[in-house]
């Protein structure tokens, strides 16, 4: 079996390979050019590896470097600074920050401190769930927030004796909450995905837009705040109404958990400390006049003084082990790929040709369509950071085009990448709770296009009411 999948990777490395060399020997329009030309070549060619997973996404981001210097449109010393990018300081204090809490299990008690205040009513146990998840993931990757959430959620599946496993709609509803509650937790904070850390970065590399870590919050975490509870409606009311009211044992059960953690250890507290002073430190300059890329100078304290002995509460082998390596090569040869597809002229020719296109649509019914269009675009890419590549700066291009600020259609672009809801196979968190069995895919589907068209509608509003705000 494994063999036969590394057959197909290579049948697809060596179709694509051969793609790439018919596009850049095309005859295309004179208005592009021949770099142009090769970066639509490097454009399908990246798509392609990272949609089939034939190649590491890592490895296709480092190639789309290593074939922009070997055409000439890069020197390889100005692509390999793409790996060193400011935002990368935010990437690491996020990974920092989520294995310390992770490791000293902050991350579980936290859980299972909001489920007992819950009590044993079904639906307040999901709400429960579903704000713990949301909470976590804005910290730690959705998917560490979803691994963290499942089992207590199972076992308060198995309260419930539900005896058909695929035909109890608490047992859907709960299932379900959490990757949702994980996707909607994520676009809380810069940190929480991947997306929001690239929109970024593409506001501030493209359009000169700094976006502070409180200010993204300010805007994101009313976005969590309202989604949550209307998810919870959805799923709970709506679409797999609750056949079970109360759970017995359930308090008791999760009490048995907490019990079993202790109480709060020294260097639990110190980690708690550090978690706050991290938030004060990122959120210091919209309050004080500090210098323009404090987001990047607070994020490198940050993460020093969780790995500082003595001060720090992880080591430094400890911390480089829970680094997702892959991600700094996949964004890194992602914004490669973007300042490429700028300086060569093609975002502005497909921005210009867009621009035409949708000039009499309304802003605000062209942010929607934005959010919505990532989104759907997730089902192919199978990636919020990849989504978030391909159509942040596009988005931001457009958004030049029709003389509207770069940050409405940008932060659009990049919300939707996070807007996973449709298919279990579109993120990690989904395929893992998919795995156990307790709903099937037609039903998410059936979630997931109401979460979807409520949530674009709602980011869309608080993105506009942040020009207001700052």
């Amino acid at each position: 079996m494994l063999k036969a999948k590394e057959n197909i990777n290579v049948l697809v490395i060596l179709m694509t390979l051969a793609l790439f060399y018919i596009i850049i020997n095309l005859p295309f329009p004179s208005i592009i050019k021949f770099e142009a030309q090769v970066m639509i070549a490097i454009l399908i060619m990246a798509v392609i590896f990272w949609v089939s997973e034939s190649l590491p996404l890592a490895v296709t981001g480092v190639l789309i470097i290593f074939l922009q210097a070997v055409f000439g449109i890069k020197p390889i010393s100005e692509g390999l600074t793409y790996f060193a990018h400011p935002i990368f300081t935010l990437v690491f204090a996020g990974f920092f920050i989520a294995a310390a809490i992770s490791m000293h299990k902050i991350d579980r008690r936290f859980s299972l401190q909001i489920i007992l205040f819950m009590g044993e009513k079904t639906d307040r146990l999901i709400l429960g769930i579903m704000i713990t998840t949301a909470f976590l993931s804005m910290w730690v990757s959705n998917t560490t927030a979803t691994v963290i959430v499942l089992p207590i959620a199972i076992d308060i599946i198995k309260l419930a004796d539900v005896k058909k496993i695929t035909g109890s709609n608490f047992s859907k509803a709960m299932m379900i909450g959490v990757v949702f509650a994980a996707t909607i937790g994520g676009m809380g904070t810069p940190v929480g995905t991947p997306a929001c850390t690239i929109t970024i970065a593409y506001l501030s590399d493209m359009a000169n837009i700094n976006i502070s870590f409180l200010e993204w919050m300010l805007m994101a975490v009313p976005i969590v705040i309202i989604l949550i509870p209307i998810s919870w409606k959805l799923l709970c009311y709506v679409l797999f109404p609750l056949e079970i009211t109360a759970i017995k044992g359930g308090s008791d059960t999760v009490r048995k958990q907490l019990k079993e953690l202790g109480e709060l250890t020294n260097v639990q507290k110190h980690v708690i400390i550090l978690f706050f002073l991290a938030v004060v430190l990122w959120s210091l300059d919209t309050f004080l006049p500090l210098m323009e890329d404090w987001l990047y100078i607070a994020s490198m304290i940050i993460a020093l003084m969780f790995i500082i002995p003595k001060i720090g509460v992880i080591q430094w082998k400890e911390a480089i082990n829970k680094v997702q390596w892959g991600i700094i090569f996949l964004i890194g040869g992602g914004l490669s790929l973007g300042s490429g597809l700028e300086d060569t002229g093609l975002i502005h020719i497909v921005t210009e040709t867009m621009a035409y296109l949708l000039k009499d649509l309304n802003v605000y019914l062209l942010t929607i369509l934005m959010s919505i269009v990532a989104a759907i675009s997730i089902t192919f890419f199978c990636s919020f950071a990849v989504t978030a590549v391909t159509f942040v700066p596009i988005a931001i291009g457009l958004a030049f085009q029709l003389e509207i600020n770069p940050a409405i259609l940008g932060i659009a672009a990049g919300l939707g990448s996070c807007l996973a809801f449709l298919l279990p196979a579109n993120a990690a968190p989904n395929a893992i709770a998919y795995s156990y069995g307790y709903f099937k895919t037609h039903e998410m589907i059936k979630a997931g296009i109401p979460h979807l068209i409520f949530a674009a509608i709602i980011v869309t509003i608080f993105n506009v009411l942040r020009l207001f705000m700052f």
